[in-house]
C-alpha cells in the first residue's frame, strides 16, 4: 500500500480517484483550495492539505511523505486566456513537480486529455491511439494547449528518480460530473441549440470509473513508467445518440435542428471577436465546436494490454447512473431550499 497524494481531489476526477485509491487501502492525501468543501474527503477518510498550484510551500508540504503524486488539478473550463490556461495547467504542474522531486516521491502520474490532440487530426477520420503524434493545437483552443504543454514539462523535468506515467482521458461522462448543471443543461434547454453536421461523428465517452480505475493502474505498473497511455472506451457513441441521451435524461425534447460544422465554426469565431464586449461565458467557441462536431476516434489498445484494464460500463448504463445521481443530488438541493 501507498501514500499517495492526490491533487483536484474535489473535483469530478479526483474524487472518483481518492475513493478508489482508499478502496484498495491506500493513504491518501488531498491538496485543497481554502474555500473547497471538504465533507466528501473527510468520508473517505482522506487528508486534506490546505494549498494551491501557485504556492509552492503548499506543495512542498503535500508532497512531504508521500510515495506518489497524481495530478488532475488543472483548468478544465474552455473560457480563459491562453495565460490564465498556462498559468494553472503548465506553470502550476512544473511547481508541483519540483516540490515532489524535493521530497522524494518515485512516481508522478499526471493525468491529462485526449483534448491535447490537433482538432485538424480529428478532422481527417483517422484513429488516433497512444503512439499518434500532435502538433501544438491551436491559439483559439488554449485548454488543449497548456494540457500539451504540461505534458511536455512532466516528460522533461521529471529527475531520473522520479518516474512519470502520462495517461490521456477521453470524454468523461458519469456521477457527479456537475458541469451537466451548470453548462449542459442550461445549453440544451435553448431553444436555438443544433446539432452540428448530420450527428453522426463519433464522441470518444468513457465512464469516469473505468477512466479513473486505469489512472489508478498507472500508478502502480512497473512497465508503465516513462509511457503515454490513453484510457478511452471501446464504442464510439455519436453526437446525436449523446444528445438523445441528455435530452431525455433532462426531460426535454431531443434537439431537431441541425447545423453545418462549416456555419458554426465560423459563429463560434463570431463569439470569441463577442467576448470583448459581452459576458465571457455566453459566446459560443470554436473550441466547442470541435470537440462536437468533429469524428473522435480514439483506440487504447496497448493501455488495455499493458495495464491488463479494460473499461466495464457501456453507455446506456452509465447515462442511467449519471441521471441517477443528478437527479439525487440537484432534486435533494431543490427541496432542502424549497
Amino acid at each position: 500500500m501507498m501514500k499517495a497524494l492526490v491533487t483536484g481531489g474535489t473535483g469530478f476526477v479526483g474524487g472518483h480517484l481518492i475513493r478508489q485509491l482508499r478502496e484498495q487501502g491506500d493513504t491518501v492525501r488531498a491538496l485543497v483550495r481554502p474555500t473547497s468543501h471538504r465533507s466528501v474527503l473527510e468520508s473517505l477518510s482522506a487528508e486534506s492539505v490546505v494549498g494551491d498550484l501557485d504556492d509552492h510551500d503548499s506543495l512542498r508540504r503535500a508532497c512531504e511523505g508521500c510515495d506518489i503524486v497524481y495530478h488532475s488539478a488543472a483548468r478544465v473550463e474552455m473560457v480563459g486566456t491562453e495565460e490564465e490556461f498556462h498559468r494553472t495547467t503548465v506553470a502550476g504542474t512544473e511547481r508541483l513537480l519540483t516540490a515532489a522531486a524535493q521530497q522524494g516521491v518515485k512516481r508522478f502520474v499526471h493525468v491529462s486529455s485526449c483534448g491535447v490532440y490537433h482538432p485538424k487530426i480529428f478532422a481527417t477520420g483517422r484513429v488516433i491511439n497512444e503512439f499518434t503524434p500532435t502538433p501544438e493545437p491551436p491559439a483559439w483552443f488554449p485548454y488543449g494547449r497548456a494540457k500539451l504543454l504540461a505534458e511536455h514539462s512532466v516528460r522533461e523535468q521529471c529527475p531520473p528518480e522520479m518516474e512519470w506515467v502520462i495517461i490521456r482521458l477521453g470524454y468523461l461522462y458519469g456521477p457527479g460530473n456537475r458541469a451537466m448543471r451548470t453548462h449542459v443543461e442550461p445549453a440544451m434547454r435553448d431553444s436555438t441549440m443544433h446539432i452540428i453536421g448530420d450527428g453522426q461523428n463519433e464522441m470518444a465517452f468513457v465512464y469516469v470509473s473505468d477512466a479513473v480505475r486505469a489512472v489508478v493502474l498507472a500508478g502502480r505498473c512497473l512497465e508503465a513508467a516513462g509511457k503515454i497511455l490513453i484510457a478511452g472506451c471501446n464504442e464510439w457513441i455519436t453526437q446525436q445518440e449523446y444528445f438523445d441521451a441528455m435530452a431525455d435524461g433532462f426531460g426535454i425534447p431531443r434537439i431537431k435542428k441541425r447545423m453545418p460544422y462549416s456555419i458554426a465554426f465560423f459563429f463560434g469565431w463570431l463569439g470569441e471577436l463577442l467576448i470583448r464586449s459581452g459576458p465571457r461565458r455566453t459566446a459560443l467557441r470554436r473550441a466547442a465546436i470541435a470537440l462536437t462536431g468533429l469524428p473522435q476516434r480514439l483506440r487504447c489498445d496497448y493501455t488495455q494490454e499493458l495495464l491488463n484494464w479494460q473499461p466495464e460500463v457501456e453507455f446506456p448504463e452509465g447515462i442511467r447512473a449519471a441521471f441517477d445521481w443528478y437527479r439525487e443530488e440537484y432534486g435533494r438541493r431543490e427541496n432542502d431550499s424549497g
